[in-house]
This record gives C-alpha cells, structure tokens and sequence, in this order.
C-alpha cells in the first residue's frame, strides 16, 4: 500500500507539468555546462558520463557551447522509483542561468529558464532513459532553440 501511495503521489506531482508548451524563451543562448543529477542513486555511473558527453557533443554540434566559462547550465535530473524488474523514471531536462530580477533593488539570482520533462516506466533502465534524453527531451529543447534563434 505504501508504493502504491508513493507511486499516486509522485505521478501527481509529475503531471501537472507533462502537456504544458513551454514559456521558455532560448534567444541568445551562447554556453552551458552540463549537469547530470540523479536524486535516487538509481542510473549507472556509465550512463551519467555518457549522457553528459552526448549532451556536450549535441550541443556543440548546434552552435551552443559547453565550456567551464558559460554562465548557464544544463541539467538533466532523474528521479527513480525501483519496483521488482521495473523501474519508474521522472526526468527534467533544464537550463539554469544567472538572471537579474528587477525589484526594488535588483536582485542577482539563478533561475530555471528553460524546462521539459517526462516520465517513463521500463524494464531496461539504460536503454530507455538514454532515449528519453538523447531523442526526446533533448530534441524539444533543441527545435525551441532553433526556433528562438531563427535557425
């Protein structure tokens, strides 16, 4: 009963940003480092390195630059579920940026400014959260990129 309920909740709370389009504008995007963060310790090592070199090889590839010096990061951040042989995934691709929020004062923060996200359920962890990064999540962060940068 206790997964169960825990499985309604995080389904819950997941849901209420799946169909939403973005409101992310990706203009002027130059430079992001790349962070893989997974909360449940679930995904291999081997997978996080090779996701996060694919990720600097796809985004160089698309003009962005994923140096130490960018000001932004990427993140991909994984949380798990584990049940018998299966697994329940939520991941967020995210772009991070320093930002100035004009108040009274400016105020200098980091804000999220850009995210997409999913959820999968699978049998074969590896396979099918490298998919859902490399040929979903990062796909619709790339078209909006494109779309944003008239290219």
């Amino acid at each position: 009963m206790k997964k169960l309920l825990t499985l309604f909740v995080f389904v819950f709370l997941t849901q209420t940003t799946l169909f939403a389009t973005t409101p992310y504008n990706l203009e002027g995007l130059k430079s992001l480092n790349i962070l893989i963060i997974d909360l449940s310790d679930a995904i291999p090592l081997s997978l996080e390195t090779k996701l996060a070199h694919d990720l600097k090889k796809e985004l160089e590839a698309n003009g962005i630059k994923t140096s130490k010096d960018g000001v932004g990061a990427m993140f991909v951040k994984m949380t798990t579920i584990k049940q018998k042989n299966r697994a329940i995934v939520y991941i967020t691709l995210g772009v991070g940026e320093e930002a100035m929020i004009h108040r009274d004062k400016g105020v200098e923060s980091f804000v999220v400014t850009y995210s997409y996200d999913d959820m999968i359920e699978t049998e074969k962890l590896e396979e099918d959260v490298y998919d859902a990064v490399m040929n979903f999540l990062l796909d619709e962060f790339l078209e909006q990129y494109h779309e944003d940068n008239d290219l």
